[in-house]
């Protein structure tokens, strides 16, 4: 039974349940008690080609979420507008997690009256998250049966795979009506969906890296991006990283040994108590590269924990891990490399999704999300398509390149990745048809998206990119998968983002202006206005992610400044760093006074710097160049009145630059300079 039919079914038992409920409301008062109202799910989601097949197993084990009304939705956006508007009283003035749920999670006797009637149902309450708009419930297929009045049967799909489906949407008692407005799980349709792409056998990377296979390694992307070792603030960021399964410790540490990185800590967070261990060889794979690619950028990072949920379907999984990051409260810098068509996630799911991550940004949780892998059409072409949850307005959704580096894996240029005339994927991209543009989207008024075909009404995604291509990919190391593997795909792109902001959030908190939160407001800003020093992306103008010669249908071309296959583009890491820690300085009104009796020791290879503290100062910021060798020398923040810049050259002439910084702006002292021995 092919997929229309299977609707056309679902559609007939729906109509039967309504006229008996119907003619409930006929009986006496007494009768009335036992009616029931209908509650949006992902029911009747399928795959297509599916065929029906015999009735679930009423033993078989399942978790739902049900997903409850915020008590002040609009409340809770207003706030996030304000705790990212500089200058804003709230500004950067972000809320717990007890405090979020007091003022906007859902009302606690909603809550209450669920679990009991869950457990009147024989289904057992899963975790708790703070703010009580998610609840998941484990039992068996009989007891969801009997509690939600519906059939699950078993599907096989066009590729052979098991899943099943409920046969109708939910009903609950009346009594419940507006205290749910979603249930998610039940259908396992959808259960894993990573967004990785391995390099095929055979085919050679297209750049020369230095890690296993020619793929880059974690210095190479240091470089190309630049990403600025100087910052070292300490160990002060904590990363979260979404997962299906587990991975191998050992797997991680062989990625560590091998790029000569520090032992970050990992940790394993069960969600829906999932006990970890391997489920499944992709998605180890997809786990390590995550891991591997946040610990890359930032090898100083305090602690990476991984939200695992390896035995639920991915609309159920995501929700209840977002949850869990959101009760924890404690990683500030997240990645997502999973994502699936808007259309075929569906709006109960995308709607839940959204109350959480609303909740992440009014915590100060930064969220990067992988844009997907198979181009403009997702996983239904030719239709366009956008990938959940890149496309929500709380998240910054990553694209991906192709990158081309240079002598010592500099940076030369990047182009959108598309290889789908090979067959083996491209960059994700397009327009929402979920979610109104959002206003960090507009700049005077107007879309940045329109000149380059986006959308003037609608989010466009993504928002940034980074190294996508698995011909320009990088080396990660897997046993399951049999050891060294390059891979790419937005995957990568969405954690080395990840991984980069937790560096400039570490900057940001050592200068006291502390965390930088939801990102897109700040990267549209700066994106839309001149840096202070250097333009802070590498504008991606080269390439599309269609292919209208395959589909009929072309996708999205890059151009100057925002497009919808890479966004503003990636990252120059030591300026964007330098911009994102000093955001709180653009447009203040009383500057600190310029640091003065600046002096310089000179030793063969090192120059000690000192000065004199600034009045209003709340940190310096150290600015160094080479003429004879005409660059840069790496730049640093201090909060101290002294320096010492190392591995210079003997017998070269630098000029230094301190200057005072804090929320009113940036004062130079006069420039200094000296000579090594």
């Amino acid at each position: 039974m092919q997929t229309a039919q299977l609707r056309q079914k679902a559609a007939g038992l729906k109509t039967i349940r309504a006229l008996a409920m119907i003619s409930a409301l006929v009986l006496p008062a007494a009768a009335l008690a036992s009616a029931t109202v209908s509650v949006p799910s992902d029911a009747l989601i399928l795959r297509p080609g599916a065929t029906i097949g015999a009735r679930t197993a009423a033993n078989r084990q399942m978790t739902i979420a049900l997903s409850l009304p915020s008590r002040d939705p609009k409340g809770a956006a207003d706030f996030v507008t304000h705790v990212y508007t500089k200058g804003d009283k709230l500004f950067r003035q972000y809320l717990t997690p007890a405090e979020f749920a007091a003022r906007f999670g859902a009302r606690t006797e909603d809550y209450k009256a669920l679990i009991a009637w869950a457990k009147a149902n024989g289904l057992k309450p899963g975790d708790e998250f703070t703010a009580h708009t998610v609840l998941p419930l484990t039992g068996t297929a009989a007891a969801f049966e009997a509690a939600f009045g519906v059939i699950f049967h078993d599907y096989t799909d066009a590729k052979g795979a098991v899943f099943y489906a409920a046969d109708a949407e939910p009903s609950v008692p009346a009594g419940l009506a507006g205290k749910i407005d979603g249930v998610l799980g039940l259908s396992s349709a959808n259960h894993f969906r990573p967004l990785a792409r391995k390099l095929p056998q055979g085919v050679h990377p297209l750049e020369s890296g230095t890690g296993p296979g020619n793929a880059f390694s974690a210095s190479d992307l240091r470089a190309a991006y630049i990403v600025p070792s100087e910052v070292k603030p300490g160990q002060t960021q904590s990363l979260g990283i979404f997962e299906q399964g587990g991975f191998t410790q050992a797997d991680v540490t062989t990625y560590q040994t091998m790029n000569k990185l520090p032992a970050v800590p990992v940790i394993v967070h069960g969600v829906d108590g999932y006990g970890g261990g391997v489920n499944d060889p992709d998605i180890e794979l997809e786990a390590v590269l995550d891991i591997d690619m946040q610990m890359a950028i930032n090898p100083a990072a305090k602690q990476i924990t991984v939200y695992e949920d390896g035995s639920d379907s991915f609309p159920v999984a995501l929700v209840d891990s977002f949850s869990a990051m959101a009760t924890d409260g404690t990683a500030t810098s997240i990645s997502v490399s999973y994502g699936l068509d808007e259309a075929i996630q569906g709006k109960p799911a995308i709607k839940a999704e959204n109350k959480v991550l609303t909740q992440l940004a009014a915590q100060g949780q930064a969220v990067f999300v992988s844009s997907g892998d198979d181009g403009a059409y997702g996983h239904e072409p030719p239709t366009l398509n956008v990938s959940d949850p890149a496309s929500q307005p709380y998240v910054t959704g990553v694209g991906g390149t192709t990158l081309f580096t240079g002598p010592m894996e500099t940076y030369y240029a990047e182009e959108v990745w598309n290889n789908l005339g090979d067959g083996e994927g491209a960059t994700g991209g397009g327009v929402s048809m979920m979610w109104p543009i959002p206003s960090y989207q507009l700049a005077f008024g107007s879309s940045v998206a329109t000149a380059n075909g986006g959308s003037a009404k609608r989010r466009n995604v993504p928002d940034v990119a980074a190294v996508g291509n698995p011909l320009t990919g990088v080396a990660v190391y897997s046993a399951i998968n049999g050891g060294w593997i390059t891979i790419g795909g937005t995957s990568v792109s969405a954690p080395i983002w990840a991984g980069f902001y937790s560096l400039a959030n570490a900057a940001s908190e050592s200068l006291g202006f502390g965390n930088l939160g939801f990102a897109n407001p700040t990267l549209y800003t700066l994106a839309n206005s001149s840096g202070y020093f250097y333009p802070d992306f590498f504008d991606v103008t080269d390439g599309s992610n269609g292919n209208k010669h395959i589909y009929g249908k072309g996708g999205f071309n890059a151009g100057y400044g925002y497009d919808n296959t890479t966004g503003w583009g990636s990252f120059d890491g030591a300026n964007m760093v330098l911009e994102l820690a000093l955001y709180p300085t653009r447009g203040g009104t009383t500057p600190p006074s310029a640091p003065t009796e600046l002096t310089a020791i000179p030793a063969t290879t090192s120059i000690g710097l000192t000065w004199k503290k600034a009045k209003g100062d709340t940190a310096y910021l150290v600015i160094g160049f080479n003429y004879q060798a005409f660059e840069s020398i790496p730049t640093f923040l201090t909060k101290s009145e002294k320096a010492t810049v190392t591995g210079l050259i003997s017998g070269t002439t630098y000029e230094f630059e301190i200057f005072a910084v804090s929320a009113g702006g940036i004062t130079a002292a006069p420039p200094i300079f000296v000579s090594t021995n």
